[in-house]
């Protein structure tokens, strides 16, 4: 499944507004050092690569209620999106995943680098460069709102909103990595809370809010929207999950079973470990525990979770959610094209093979 047009459509122009800018501070910051046009060089590489959703997605909320495109909610977007790539960087380095959208990470190409230059402690090295390059990365997301033509009131919102955000990814990281390592098997609420704080608000609540801030709505219609969004981007992440354990490799551009290595404390984890009994919870304990990242494993937690039935519980969760999101845009003010396109977003994230 396809990602509405509507998305295919704004693609280009963000991705031309994020190399514009990256291409203008690589001049500038080029006098600084040499890693200074490096890191532009590759940061263009690595956010021009990605669907651009999150900046589609301020578009779309600011169009739903304005109607017309001022010019500049295409740089706001393209702000958003380079805070997204930042945090890839970052969760790249924590995941220790070197393959995203098919190519290297950036944290990969720096220590690669590292390896070819013969550097002391090369992974170091990557690590400590992808740290700074993903730090950089939200400096220059604030940097191009703080250059948006808007009116401040809007501007001091946003910037209020987009800080509390970004503080509630780094504490759900941190909850991330705490579950990853420890012996805990949360329950059901704290996953979903976990996925709400990590991915669904900044991916989906975040870009809605702030379309619907910079058209001049008011609390009430940016608080809706929040919760559309949590709803719709909880969704988003379980799928992910459910990609990460039994998608394709080539079509998700990064290697499968990576959460088993890293301990991710899943969604799908937890409904194996609540449903299996027997010879077959032995099997799952022993995969998940020893962090057993094989092709028979993989095979192993396939079958046993078609034999528990958790997909049907996984589709149970997820058909909830969607009929709390359908309820939510059907309550928007807006007209019925833009309730189609997130009827649309909706069904494609319930269904994305990718």
């Amino acid at each position: 499944m396809t990602m509405n047009p509507f998305f295919e459509k704004y693609r280009a122009s963000i991705e031309e507004s994020i190399i514009a800018f990256l291409t203008k501070k690589k001049d500038e910051l080029s006098s600084v050092n040499i890693w200074g046009e490096d890191l532009m060089r590759r940061f263009s590489g690595f956010a021009g690569q990605g669907k651009m959703i999150r900046g589609g997605l301020v578009i779309l909320s600011y169009l739903m209620y304005k109607g017309n495109d001022p010019g500049w909610i295409v740089k706001t977007a393209s702000a958003v999106e380079l805070i997204h790539s930042s945090l890839l960087i970052h969760d790249d380095i924590m995941d220790r995943d070197y393959v995203r959208r098919g190519e290297k990470t950036l944290f990969a190409q720096y220590q690669e680098l590292g390896e070819n230059e013969k550097y002391h402690d090369p992974v170091h090295f990557g690590e400590s460069f992808g740290i700074c390059a993903g730090d950089i990365g939200f400096f220059l997301a604030f940097e191009i709102l703080s250059e948006v033509d808007i009116y401040p009131e809007a501007k001091g919102k946003i910037f209020n909103l987009w800080s509390k955000e970004l503080t509630l990814v780094g504490l759900a990281q941190m909850q991330d990595v705490y579950f990853s390592i420890s012996n805990l098997e949360p329950g059901e609420d704290e996953i979903l809370d976990l996925y709400r704080f990590k991915t669904a608000r900044y991916t989906f609540s975040l870009p809605l809010m702030t379309g619907a801030i910079l058209a001049g709505q008011d609390t009430k219609t940016a608080l809706h929207l929040e919760k559309l969004g949590e709803c719709i981007g909880i969704i988003f992440q379980i799928k992910d999950d459910e990609l990460g354990l039994f998608g394709d490799e080539k079509e998700i551009g990064k290697p499968v079973g990576t959460d088993i290595e890293e301990g991710k404390k899943t969604i799908y984890s937890h409904y194996l470990l609540k449903s299996v009994r027997g010879e077959d919870r032995k099997s799952v304990q022993n995969i998940l525990h020893q962090k057993i990242n094989t092709k028979s494993a993989l095979e192993t937690l396939r079958d046993i979770s078609q034999k528990a039935h958790v997909h049907d519980m996984i589709r149970k969760k997820i058909l909830s959610l969607s009929e709390e999101a359908k309820q939510l845009i059907y309550g928007l003010n807006i007209e019925v094209k833009y309730r189609e396109i997130l009827l649309d977003i909706l069904e494609y994230n319930i269904n994305r093979e990718r």
